[in-house]
C-alpha cells in the first residue's frame, strides 16, 4: 500500500510565520503521513532574495503546501502553476500553524483584516464614473 505524504513549506521567521512570503528568513519544511502526524523535514536553503529563485528551489524539492503570511499574486500564482497549495495571509507561531494545518482550521489564523483574502482570486474591478462621458472630444 502507497503512502500518502504531504511536503509542507512554512515561510518563517524565528519561530512565526513570516509577514510576508518574499522576505522570510527560512522556508522550514514538515512532512505529514496519512495518520496526520507531522515530522519535521528539513530547511530549505535559500538561493538568493530573488523571488523566482525562491519559487523555483521550492517547487525542486517536492512541496505539495505552503503556509504562509502575505505574498504577491505573481508568485502565488507561479506556485500554483506548479501544483503547490499556497494558504497565504496567515500569522502566528510554527507550531500554532501546524496545529491548524492539521486540524483544518487555518481561518483562525487569518491576519487581522484578511480573513477572506485566500479565497479571493483578483480584486474587483470597480468602474469610475466619467463625467466626459459621452462626449466628443476634439
Amino acid at each position: 500500500m502507497t503512502e500518502t505524504k504531504n511536503l509542507i513549506c512554512l515561510a518563517c521567521y524565528q519561530d512565526r510565520l513570516a509577514s510576508v512570503f518574499d522576505n522570510a528568513s527560512e522556508y522550514r519544511l514538515y512532512e505529514t503521513d496519512q495518520d496526520n502526524h507531522i515530522y519535521p523535514a528539513g530547511r530549505l536553503s535559500l538561493p538568493s532574495k530573488d523571488p523566482m529563485d525562491r519559487t523555483s528551489a521550492i517547487m525542486a524539492c517536492g512541496v505539495t503546501c505552503i503556509l504562509c503570511g502575505a505574498v504577491c499574486d505573481t508568485t502565488r500564482k507561479h506556485l500554483e502553476r506548479g501544483g503547490i497549495a499556497v494558504h497565504p495571509w496567515l500569522t502566528g507561531t510554527i507550531d500554532e500553524t501546524l496545529r491548524a494545518y492539521l486540524q483544518g482550521s487555518l481561518a483562525d489564523f487569518a491576519m487581522p483584516g484578511c480573513r477572506n483574502c485566500g479565497e479571493r482570486r483578483s480584486p474587483a474591478v470597480v468602474p469610475v464614473p466619467n463625467a466626459d462621458a459621452g462626449q466628443e472630444r476634439d
